[in-house]
């Protein structure tokens, strides 16, 4: 078997079908789905330059020069993954369309995903950021595993060394692809909630600093021999920032065999500071479209800290309320079937473990510093009433989020199952919502009701971030 078919066979979900036709679209169209790629995906993920994707688009329309395999490749999976993002259900045009051209595109695998080299990475990189958009074709898991393989044989988890004089130029490539693996390794494992494909112990690249400095990372797309435009650069650096903070964590919390967390709320109170000190530090500049990416990123990773499934019991009444905050915030900004059914069931849980710690009008007291500690995250206070009434839309919001992606992936076991559990915890909460004096939740000379001039963050003052409201469209995922 080759390498080609096995990569397909161990990563498919659904056979691909076969097209009597796979007629390009006009050439206008082609580049308006080429360069909606470059500002949605490569922007975020660099597989490819602008003259790379470009080039291989002329080369495929002229018909006249000597036109690759390579070619067809990049631009029928860059077709693929700009009309399969702007699908809105399996059974319509835009989705047919994206799995014909990813099916003409199969038949250049042979050809393509060899293994040994750069374009061969490339190749299975532009199939991951296909299958993240098609997952009832293909298993993003299992490919983004192939990648990493080949990352690690091709050695570009290692930077070369002085001695060997490779040109500044291949270095750069080295690093780009790279980063694109790094970065779509950990987004994609922590979707699944599952290992990383390699450890940030076995890496020594220039693009990864050394996270108890919390430095910053190195601009390594300025450089002349590249072609990526200043928002691609920035956007790019911000996303990989951000992932090395959740794979820091991660794997400190998920994968490690030692005590990493024998003072539970320090490892996490730090790690909640730093992915805000990284979301303080977003330019101002950036697309809200991004913003919102970034920002429903940062709350789902702050779920994920605070629920991680062997350490859950640990919580302190203060981190179950932040993680309250997160869950709710992670409501108004995302579409993401995974990550939406994990802060659901989060947030479900706490409701049903912990409902004095979560309803109570007096805010909890923050837990006790240990010396060196940050201090915890900033908590919003709400009444009583208030809060019942923010748990049950935010049910409402993940469970409506679950049904458009049922609609959009045909995955309706997980809105199905959530709908299962919160549907008795919402009852719970209505019941509690008109009787607030009962069960003990609140004394009789206890509030049920912050106006909202009285609210306040307890713990420390408002982010910038926190009050951002952008509307939940496909377009920012």
């Amino acid at each position: 078997m080759s390498f080609a078919r096995l990569v397909l066979s161990t990563s498919s979900v659904e056979e691909m079908p076969r097209f009597s036709s796979n007629t390009l679209p006009p050439r206008e169209l082609g580049r308006e789905l080429v360069q909606q790629c470059l500002q949605e995906m490569f922007s975020l993920y660099p597989v490819l330059t602008d003259t790379a994707i470009f080039g291989s688009l002329d080369a495929v329309y002229q018909q006249t020069g000597y036109i690759t395999a390579s070619h067809r490749w990049d631009v029928r999976l860059s077709f693929a993954i700009a009309l399969v993002s702007r699908s809105r259900s399996k059974e319509d045009h835009l989705y047919r369309d994206a799995v014909r051209h990813a099916s003409s595109a199969l038949e250049d695998a042979e050809a393509v995903i060899l293994p040994g080299s750069i374009a061969s990475l490339q190749a299975i990189l532009l199939l991951v950021l296909y299958s993240m958009l098609d997952p009832s074709h293909f298993n993003s898991w299992y490919l983004i595993g192939v990648a990493s393989r080949v990352m690690a044989d091709l050695g570009l988890h290692q930077d070369p060394t002085e001695e060997l004089r490779v040109k500044e130029s291949h270095i750069v490539l080295r690093r780009r692809m790279f980063s694109c693996v790094y970065t779509l390794d950990r987004a994609i494992s922590l979707a699944y909630v599952r290992a990383f494909s390699f450890s940030d112990d076995s890496v020594n690249v220039a693009v990864i600093p050394d996270p108890a400095t919390n430095s910053s990372f190195v601009s390594w797309y300025n450089n002349p021999a590249e072609d990526l435009s200043s928002t691609s650069e920035t956007s790019a650096s911000q996303l990989l920032g951000l992932r090395q903070i959740q794979s820091n964590w991660y794997q400190k919390a998920f994968q490690s065999s030692r005590e990493a967390l024998t003072e539970p709320w320090q490892n996490r109170s730090s790690a909640l500071n730093a992915m805000q000190s990284w979301a303080r530090a977003l330019p101002k500049s950036t697309p809200n479209p991004l913003k919102h990416l970034f920002l429903s990123e940062m709350f789902f990773s702050n779920v994920l800290v605070l629920s991680p499934p062997q350490n859950a019991g640990l919580l302190c009444s203060y981190g179950k309320a932040v993680l309250f905050d997160n869950a709710v915030r992670y409501s108004e900004v995302t579409l993401n079937i995974l990550r939406s059914r994990w802060v659901g069931e989060a947030l479900l849980n706490i409701l049903a473990d912990s409902p004095t710690a979560i309803y109570k009008t007096l805010d909890p007291p923050p837990p006790p510093l240990s010396a060196g500690s940050v201090a915890p995250p900033a908590l919003r206070r709400r009444g009583f009433l208030e809060t019942i009434d923010e748990a049950i839309k935010t049910i409402n919001r993940i469970e409506q989020i679950l049904d458009t992606l049922e609609i959009r992936f045909g995955y309706p076991a997980n809105y199905n199952t959530f709908k299962s559990k919160s549907t008795i915890t919402v009852e719970r909460l209505y019941s509690k919502r008109q009787n607030p004096y009962s069960h003990g939740m609140l004394q009789a000379d206890e509030p049920a009701f912050n106006h909202p001039q009285n609210e306040h963050m307890v713990g420390g003052s408002v982010p910038d971030w926190y009050h951002l409201s952008l509307a939940r469209s496909y377009e920012s995922l």
